[in-house]
């Protein structure tokens, strides 16, 4: 059954990831090309999920796999798929 992700919490790792790499939120943002760390704040709080550049920026940015920073999303969508 397909999960509905526009009702959904996103659990992730962002924060710890991101305070493990010395950053602070309005240095990411500044890196992503964002004016205010709003996105990312609401990104860490599980309110959204950041587009797809942003997810590649972030992993490589913190030098991480989209399973290091969203392993339960990842877990979800692999359980989606069909198996090859």
């Amino acid at each position: 059954m397909s999960m509905d992700y526009r009702n959904t919490l996103y659990p992730n790792m962002l924060r710890i990831i991101r305070q493990n790499a010395g950053y602070t939120q309005k240095q990411v943002a500044k890196f992503l090309g964002h004016n205010n760390a709003v996105a990312l704040c609401d990104w860490e709080n599980e309110k959204r999920m950041p587009t797809a550049t942003n997810l590649i920026k972030l992993c490589v940015l913190y030098r991480k796999t989209p399973w290091e920073l969203y392993p339960e999303y990842c877990r979800q969508v692999t359980q989606e798929l069909p198996d090859i």
